[in-house]
């Protein structure tokens, strides 16, 4: 995973078993390639709305072309508006609008809209303009003359190799009338990196359609995706569009050079679905001097539960704080429960260790003003590493990275990697601390523990703070077994062990439910039977991980705060952390019958994360539910439903998901049918 934000739920990441290195070094592995041709930064948005006729009903076209151009311009489209009244719009206008989109002085990359009355048959398809009859089939613009501006366009773009065109009709008959326009281009020397689009049926279309799909495309995209690939947009909007086609494979569209998307945030996200949504509202709301601030400089920030939401663990904080003080070298190890904290802990130092972030929450009314005493020392960590599904190389890359040591020799070998790098922190004078988090998630924990992590924490400047569990078989609903093989392989003795801490449970509950309450999320409830469920859960002597689940469960049936509800309340609280996703898996299945399959591929994934782009997610959910097709908008729907129990990540520039907890996996996996 490259460097950005991580934002974990109360119990940190997800599990993971891809090989982090595999994201750098070029080895496939279920993620869609993307094209290194740099990226093009400004298209133009030629709009041809026809709105007004003399033998048919006006249509909004205008309004519907500035939706169009509205949401292109997210990518970089500039609109080029149509300053003709619409009783001018006639078919010489048209065609003359229609020339000089085919002929520009320089070749360009391109969106042609088209959007108004059309007409189609089996013997044909006709657009038609100002003064087209009733029956278009005479006077209307047909498949062959709208084809032959197409080539005219190729014919001036050809000679730059990266420029595209999406050419978008928009009419009644305007799948016919795009399926005619593919034919005959595809009839002579074709054009590329091209796609032709038509929105409409034979029956009667409504304009808005094509817009609605584009704007529910480009939603499907996250902070984590760099860029937008057209191939895989066209994809994105076929799932969305009512009735209609797409010609683009034919004409060559993935030879098209990325699009640079608009981002809120600057780097990467790794949360739970409904933690990312969250900071993007908070985010959104602020500066962009104050945006830019937000995430500590030159690391990933491990932020853990949104600040907000942190509660207790003023021991735990205090007691790292003041290590952090009075050391100059060592190891300290937070540890504790699967599902106790950790990371959320964790997370909220790196916060704190902010100055300018930690201000700006507090003036917020987001964060508590700590006193100095739980607070670390300002700007202390120089590296913050996740280490879910990392090895051991890396790692080593990560933190040469962070400590400036650019020049990692090319030995081919780890061994020798991690010499070179104790060297060189060895003979630093400048002062080196690490934080790394969920060391019991890397690809190999006890190699990392022993071999890197144990002998760092010896050189003369160098500090480490691990988070980890206290042993690789531990779980959230196994017993302990006194098992301590990575507390062994780390060989250190001061640690800071992250207890259940009840009272901290239930204000973490009440502030949940009270702030989806006052949203309006759960109109029916009450200070008594909100604090009447934080009672409970804190009676079951749970940890953060489960009463976060419970809380997203309630959040899914806001009946359960009922008195009609109380029954199945009580029912849903006395389960544990895998039956209580079961119970959530069972609520998705009935909503949605490509819920199931969705998630059981990101389980079989084994933790390396899914990309949605090119249909991978969906194609693999596909074949897990019985040949039922799996489209995006399933994805959107699973994604809005499950939002706690998926994790969003970053590869390669892309958004990938991942099942946010291993016990979540394990539901999957454990199923008999899984038996090998």
């Amino acid at each position: 995973m490259t460097e950005g934000i991580a934002v974990y739920g109360d119990d940190g990441p997800p599990y993971a078993d891809a090989d982090a290195n595999d994201r750098d070094n070029g080895e496939e592995y279920l993620t869609s390639q993307v094209t290194d041709i740099p990226c093009r930064t400004e298209f133009p948005v030629v709009c041809l709305p026809i709105g007004h006729y003399r033998h048919h009903e006006p249509l909004s076209a205008d309004e519907a072309a500035d939706q169009v151009a509205g949401l292109f311009a997210e990518l970089g489209g500039r609109a080029e508006p149509w300053t003709l009244p619409g009783a001018a719009r006639d078919r010489t206008a048209a065609e003359e609008r229609l020339e000089d989109w085919a002929g520009p002085p320089e070749p360009r990359s391109s969106v042609l809209f088209w959007a108004g009355h059309g007409e189609a048959s089996p013997e044909g398809a006709w657009l038609a303009v100002h003064e087209t009859p009733g029956s278009m089939r005479t006077r209307g613009l047909t498949p062959e003359n709208f084809a032959a501006f197409i080539d005219a366009e190729w014919s001036r773009r050809i000679s730059d190799p990266h420029a595209w065109a999406v050419v978008v009709i928009e009419a009644c008959g305007a799948e016919r009338f795009a399926d005619l326009v593919a034919v005959r281009l595809l009839s002579g020397d074709k054009p590329r990196r091209l796609a032709v689009i038509g929105v409409g049926g034979y029956g009667a279309g409504h304009l808005g359609e094509f817009a609605h799909a584009l704007s529910g495309a480009l939603a499907s995209y996250t902070d984590n995706d760099e860029t937008i690939r057209l191939p895989d947009l066209m994809l994105r909007l076929h799932d969305r569009m009512q009735v209609g086609s797409i010609h683009a494979d034919a004409f060559d569209l993935h030879l098209a050079p990325p699009l640079p998307r608009a981002r809120l945030l600057p780097t990467g996200v790794t949360s739970p679905l409904d933690v990312y949504a969250e900071l993007r509202t908070f985010l959104a709301r602020l500066t962009a001097d104050e945006r830019s601030h937000f995430i500590p400089k030159a690391q990933g920030a491990e932020q853990g539960e949104l600040a907000w939401y942190f509660v207790g663990r003023d021991r735990e904080r205090a007691d790292i704080s003041q290590w952090l003080r009075d050391k100059l070298r060592g190891l300290l190890i937070v540890t504790g429960s699967p599902g106790a904290g950790k990371s959320a802990l964790l997370g909220n130092m790196v916060v704190q260790a902010n100055p300018r972030l930690r201000d700006l929450l507090v003036r917020g009314g987001h964060l508590r003003d700590l006193p100095k005493a739980e607070r670390p020392p300002d700007h202390v960590f120089d590296a913050v590493v996740h280490l879910t599904g990392i090895t051991m190389a890396e790692l080593v890359r990560r933190l040469a990275h962070s400590a400036m040591l650019d020049d990692l020799p090319d030995t081919g070998s780890t061994a020798q990697d991690i010499e070179w790098l104790l060297n060189e922190l060895g003979q630093s004078d400048v002062p080196f601390t690490i934080l790394v988090d969920a060391l019991d998630e890397a690809q190999e924990p006890l190699d990392i523990a022993r071999s890197l992590l144990r002998r760092l924490a010896v050189l003369p400047r160098v500090r480490v703070v691990v988070g980890t569990r206290a042993s690789t078989r531990e779980g959230p609903d196994r017993p302990e077994n006194g098992d301590r093989d990575l507390l062994d392989a780390l060989g250190a003795r001061e640690t800071v062990r992250v207890m259940r801490e009840p009272d901290a449970l239930g204000r973490y509950v009440r502030l949940r439910l009270n702030h989806a309450r006052e949203a309006g999320v759960l109109p029916a409830a009450d200070p008594a039977s909100i604090d009447e469920v934080a009672r409970q859960i804190t009676a079951y002597d749970r940890h953060f991980l489960y009463a976060r689940l419970a809380v997203h469960e309630i959040l899914a049936a806001p009946h359960l705060l009922t008195p009609d509800g109380n029954h199945a309340l009580v029912s849903l609280l006395r389960r544990d952390h895998r039956s209580l996703f079961a119970a959530a898996v069972e609520r998705l299945a009935d909503r949605s019958v490509a819920a199931v399959p969705l998630l059981e591929a990101l389980a079989l994934a084994q933790g390396r994360g899914l990309p949605r782009a090119d249909r991978i997610w969906a194609v693999a959910a596909t074949a897990l539910g019985d040949g039922v097709p799996v489209t995006d908008l399933d994805i959107d729907r699973l994604l809005e439903a499950a939002a706690p129990y998926v994790m969003l990540d970053f590869e390669h520039g892309q958004s990938v998901y991942r099942l946010s907890h291993r016990t979540f996996q394990e539901h999957f996996l454990d199923q008999p049918w899984q038996a090998t």
